[in-house]
């Protein structure tokens, strides 16, 4: 009877729910790359991908996001668990949300000096593995049995990797700062030959790496600077992204630094020219922008510039947002419609909630955010001041204020009268009028200005272009030719 009693009591009895989904991330106690007394104080995360695709941990892809997930940890012991759950941040939406598929999935911890989460000296990760979520995976154990070891930059024939140590910064933050540039010299330079040559300083867009040099090597050395000129690849990267040269509480005097350390430095060690004349610029995007910041700020250091499909000139543009507005909101627009922030054809393809809650999840190091550490004041606890409230969109006034010392159009419109005349001849601005992140809006804007001013600025807006499209090899050419011709490059010139 008790037997019965019992089988029908199980047969009777529901099925237990399934567990609810849990990442579990831990360092084996094997693991040697990870010291015994080790504690870490920052983000993790757990990345996941298509099985298909790329390693999770590279995302992820601003046009085609995939899910992660984070926490914040401090004096954390990698050898002790670490759930990441329901209540952890998460993009699109928590642990619950994912569709049902096959994910590949990585853990990774984040490295202390790197603005990507996912590489970078120090940063700690797992192999890929993959799983089939359904609606409930219960605990899913993630291992960090990797770290990432200092960057050691490639062999390439025609670079020279720079570095040297920044007293400002050191003066400022009490902590060393390394500038850093690729440095390729003219295909005919002999540094024990009488004369010297011109220097093109270039800006690689965010992050502004410089691992982007040898892209600058192909795209430049394809031109007449490459017999003529040293080409010189800044790095614009720091922790919290692209710094744009730009002297802020956040990142440190950037550009004082590169003007007054940097540059001297290289020009001691190569065969450089040292008049404004022999000191040009060139970035796109980001780098675009600091060219520009970086001509406008020291006229009479540089020589002239070459800025193409620079971010946001005029913030009273800024990708769409007049950023001074009453009530002004990133995420929705006038007509309480959804704002984009980049297209193709058209078609939008990302939208600024979207985007800016996925950047909230990854933490410092992405675009928007490091806007805030360029260009806002610091917290109380010395974080950069956010513009753009990351839940609701909402345009925090007095940040937007302190970014006016940064409004490239609104700089020139006040100080016009003294840097004016030494900036004539010397800027030269190219954008596409279809510009994949709207920018061409405060480009036109300072257009508009520059011609009220009587400026002589070449300001091109290409017509149907996006983003990069226009930099063809034959405006790179025409582009190079420019260059040389504004710094008078010939044997007869230089000294």
């Amino acid at each position: 009877m008790i037997h019965l009693l019992l089988c029908t009591l199980l047969v009777l009895s529901p099925p237990a729910e399934p567990a609810p989904t849990r990442f579990i991330v831990q360092a084996p106690a094997e693991a040697t790359c990870i010291p015994d007394s080790f504690t870490y104080t920052g983000r993790v995360y757990v990345f996941l991908g298509d099985p298909e695709g790329r390693t999770p941990r590279q995302g992820p892809d601003w046009f085609q996001p995939q899910p992660f997930f984070a926490l914040d940890v401090k004096d954390w012991d990698p050898r002790t668990e670490l759930v990441i759950d329901e209540q952890s941040l998460g993009y699109p939406g928590p642990v619950s949300s994912l569709p049902e598929q096959d994910w590949s999935v990585q853990a990774v911890l984040r490295g202390p000096g790197t603005s990507r989460p996912g590489s970078g000296p120090g940063t700690a990760h797992g192999a890929t593995t993959v799983h089939h979520f359904g609606p409930a995976n219960g605990d899913i154990r993630l291992s960090l049995d990797h770290v990432e070891l200092d960057e050691v930059l490639p062999e390439v024939d025609g670079i020279e990797w720079v570095e040297f140590p920044s007293t400002l910064h050191l003066d400022a933050f009490g902590q060393p700062v390394m500038h850093r540039a690729a440095v390729m010299p003219p295909s005919n330079y002999d540094p024990d030959a009488d004369g010297t040559w011109p220097t093109v300083y270039v800006i690689g867009g965010f992050p502004g790496s410089l691992s982007a040099a040898t892209m600058t090597k192909w795209m430049w050395g394809q031109t007449d600077l490459a017999d003529e000129a040293f080409i010189v690849h800044l790095d614009a990267e720091c922790v919290n992204g692209h710094h744009a040269f730009v002297d802020s509480p956040g990142n440190g005097p950037r550009g004082t630094a590169l003007v007054t350390e940097f540059i001297p430095h290289l020009e001691s060690q190569w065969r450089m020219r040292s008049d404004p004349a022999g000191r040009l610029l060139t970035g796109h995007s980001s780098g675009g922008w600091s060219s520009l910041w970086l001509q406008v700020n020291w006229p009479t250091f540089f020589g002239g510039t070459w800025s193409t499909a620079p971010d946001p000139v005029d913030f009273r543009d800024f990708q769409n947002i007049d950023i001074y507005t009453d009530g002004a909101n990133a995420f929705m627009d006038e007509q309480q419609q959804r704002r984009p922030i980049a297209r193709a054809r058209g078609r939008v393809l990302i939208w600024y909630d979207d985007f800016v809650k996925m950047e909230r999840v990854l933490g410092d190091g992405g675009q928007i955010r490091s806007f805030d550490w360029t260009f806002s004041p610091l917290d109380e606890s010395g974080r950069a001041r956010r513009l753009i409230d990351p839940v609701t969109g909402a345009v925090d006034p007095e940040v937007a204020e302190a970014w006016k010392r940064s409004d490239i159009n609104l700089v020139l419109q006040e100080r016009w009268d003294a840097i004016g005349p030494d900036l004539a001849g010397k800027i030269h601005v190219i954008g596409g009028s279809e510009d994949t992140f709207y920018l061409e809006g405060a480009l036109e804007r300072l257009q508009q200005t520059l011609l009220e001013l009587g400026s002589d600025a070449q300001i091109l807006i290409v017509p149907g272009a996006d983003h990069s499209n226009f930099m063809n090899l034959r405006r790179r050419r025409g582009i190079a030719r420019e260059m040389l011709e504004q710094s008078s490059v010939d044997a007869s010139t230089r000294s």
